[in-house]
């Protein structure tokens, strides 16, 4: 079990660490009913995380045991596909023109005009479909118990989360503070947006490629 837990730190904070989700909570923060907005984008992304995560493991997961040889080959396929599809993205967004100090993303922009169901949209659109599925993967093969497995998927997403949740928990705790500190977080994130996410997309596309070769030749 502790095996376990330790494989699945890598994948989730490399969700964890991915900026846009962060820089959404942030600035939904700010919106007309900010505390609704940010807390139904959280909600949204904890839900599908679950959702994907219990389909995986105790359905998708069960009911192809026949065929395990034929799926691990396809996953395997899988994660080479997408991790050169992420080394791409992150080749793309270090040859894209730097953004001046005073511009903001338009798809920020946008934000700052959001409401209930954009704050759902954006849940579900800014869920890491492929690093979860590289997490529930991990517990799926990882042969422990049902109530282990609960455990590790709790673990996994709790830890996927932790960096979105906290603007909200701050919000909650400390609402004056947290409104400057917040603007700063959201000015960093945006100067840095860049950089960050040339690190994210390359960490993943090493990682996705590797374990995605390494299965094909084993």
């Amino acid at each position: 079990m502790g095996n376990l837990l330790v494989t699945l730190i890598l994948p989730a904070l490399l969700i964890a660490l991915n900026p846009i989700p962060i820089i959404a909570a942030v600035t939904l923060l700010s919106t007309d009913h900010g505390k609704r907005n940010a807390a139904a984008f959280v909600a949204t992304l904890a839900a599908i995380m679950l959702a994907v995560g219990v389909l995986t493991i105790f359905l998708l997961g069960k009911a192809d045991s026949s065929g395990q040889t034929d799926t691990s080959t396809g996953l395997a396929v899988v994660q080479t596909v997408l991790g050169l599809a992420f080394l791409a993205m992150a080749f793309l967004q270090w040859r894209s023109r730097p953004q001046t100090a005073a511009e903001s993303p338009k798809w920020m922009q946008k934000l700052d005009e959001a409401g209930f169901s954009v704050a759902v949209v954006l849940g579900l659109s800014l869920t890491n479909y492929a690093l979860l599925t590289a997490g529930t993967s991990k517990i799926l093969k990882s042969g422990v118990g049902s109530r282990q497995e609960v455990v590790a998927l709790l673990f996994f997403v709790l830890l996927a989360l932790c960096t979105v949740v906290v603007p909200l928990v701050v919000y909650l705790v400390r609402r004056v503070w947290a409104e400057a500190q917040l603007h700063r977080l959201k000015a960093w994130l945006t100067a840095h947006n860049r950089a960050l996410l040339v690190g994210v997309f390359g960490v993943m596309g090493v990682l996705f490629t590797a374990q995605g070769l390494g299965n094909l030749l084993h």
